[in-house]
């Protein structure tokens, strides 16, 4: 989504819930982590299960929208949403136009954000949100073991983030969001009693204003 319009769909999220600090969004089908919403310095910040930004506001923002446009000095964000009223919004510059950073979102008014830059010892982070303001983002890492985990969202700020992995005797939690900090999610695992129930979501536990799970 580009960050132009993100303003016209400010509404779409106006409408839910959205009282909780941090809030994970799991899909409804696949229990998957989808997206996460952080709440900085009164901000909506959106993170989608691959490291990115995909929309922020402040419902309390008003004011003109300005974009920039200047395609020689500012090739780097040419185009992109400048302003929101009073708040200013920058992106990263790099000589190298390849680089992890280069034309993503730099600074939301007072709110910093970085990205992970080694391809090296950390391909799987490569690119993604590092830090939003005081939120540290980190990622699962390689597993020679199992690699279904890796490049998910691992933390988010204190926040620990877990999800199923292979389990020879029990599949039913295999790729699913099972920890999101204080919240755990269990499902079905009788294959014979309650085999038509098999893999769905049977409870989720831990909630509260401050962090919760939503289903999409």
């Amino acid at each position: 989504m580009k960050l132009k319009y993100l303003f016209f769909f400010t509404f779409l999220w106006s409408s839910m819930a959205l009282e909780a600090q941090i809030r994970a969004n799991i899909s409804g089908k696949t229990y998957d982590l989808e997206s996460v919403n952080l709440k900085v310095d009164g901000f909506i910040i959106t993170i989608d299960a691959q490291g990115e930004i995909t929309d922020f506001h402040n419902s309390d923002l008003n004011g003109e929208l300005t974009y920039y446009d200047d395609q020689y000095f500012d090739q780097y964000k040419y185009g992109k949403l400048k302003s929101m009223g009073d708040v200013k919004i920058d992106y990263w510059d790099d000589l190298n136009k390849d680089s992890a950073r280069y034309g993503k979102l730099k600074n939301i008014g007072n709110i910093d954000v970085d990205y992970w830059d080694d391809s090296i010892f950390n391909k799987e982070k490569w690119g993604k949100i590092k830090k939003i303001g005081n939120f540290t983002i980190d990622y699962w890492p390689n597993d020679v073991i199992d690699n279904s985990r890796m490049g998910k969202l691992k933390s988010v700020g204190d926040i620990s983030v877990d999800y199923g992995i292979k389990d020879i005797i029990d599949e039913s939690k295999y790729r699913k969001l099972i920890k999101f900090g204080p919240v755990s999610l269990e499902y079905w695992n009788d294959k014979f009693i309650e085999k038509n129930k098999y893999g769905r979501l049977k409870s989720m536990k831990g909630n509260s204003d401050d962090i919760s799970v939503f289903i999409l």
